[in-house]
């Protein structure tokens, strides 16, 4: 699975089910979209970012407080839009530009005037003349081609202040069954199963696979340590039996 280019089905959710392929719950779907939903939506966002700081004061301080951040893969700003009501500066990254669009419309809503919105690519070339105190990515790096979050990875490091502070999640484990990893594999291999699956799931025919990869850690490790990290706090994670961490360091 990891060697599949997964850029086409994030260009697709920012065009249609943008909500929905940041946080893939069925009102978030596009033909259920309403205002009591986007609230919810946003009110997840704030939910995760207060228990963000709460890991962050925990090992640095209740006075630790980043002035620069990026969060990556923004999608429609869930995340960095609570974010940026505690950071002065804050970059939101994503691959998909209608996702980047809608983003910055829910940005004005919120009347927030210090996030900068940029495409990403695998040296985050947008931004690579800046520096940053936090940089953040939950629940996106295992949708992304192992080999690609990688080099993210190495790249959103080296955008870091000295001192500067990593929160990076991904998955590293599947616990589904033989019968549903054959389903995934299909799903992947031949073209229009996942279509149909979608039907008999009751979602809609065009919705994208969504892509899950489990990295291995010794490389992820290996990174860190090559950028020059001495240590690093693991949280785990389990998003519907993909088992996950929560890397937070510093720089």
């Amino acid at each position: 699975m990891g060697t599949l280019n997964s850029d086409k089905a994030w260009k697709l959710y920012g065009k249609k089910n943008p909500y929905y392929g940041v946080l893939a719950h069925d009102e978030f779907l596009d033909k259920n979209l309403s205002e009591e939903n986007l609230n919810q939506f946003f009110e997840t966002g704030f939910s995760d970012v207060e228990h963000l700081f709460e890991m962050l004061h925990k090992n640095f301080g209740d006075s630790y407080k980043p002035k620069t951040a990026i969060d990556f893969g923004c999608g429609t700003g869930r995340l960095v839009i609570p974010l940026a009501k505690r950071i002065d500066k804050v970059v939101g990254l994503d691959i998909s530009e209608q996702m980047l669009t809608e983003a910055k419309k829910n940005a004005e809503k919120f009347g927030l005037k210090n996030i900068s919105f940029y495409l990403s690519d695998n040296n985050l070339s947008e931004i690579s003349d800046q520096k940053f105190d936090l940089i953040h990515s939950y629940i996106v790096l295992q949708h992304i081609n192992i080999k690609r979050g990688e080099k993210l990875i190495q790249s959103m490091i080296n955008l870091l202040n000295p001192n500067g502070v990593g929160v990076l999640q991904m998955t590293y484990y599947s616990n589904k069954t033989k019968i549903e990893k054959i389903i995934n594999f299909f799903r992947y291999r031949i073209p229009l199963f996942n279509n149909v699956l979608n039907l008999f799931r009751g979602k809609p025919f065009d919705l994208p696979l969504m892509q899950m990869n489990a990295y291995n850690m010794n490389n992820v490790l290996f990174i860190l340590q090559k950028a020059g990290i001495t240590h690093t706090q693991v949280i785990f994670t389990n998003h519907g039996g993909y088992y996950g961490l929560t890397l937070l360091f510093q720089k």
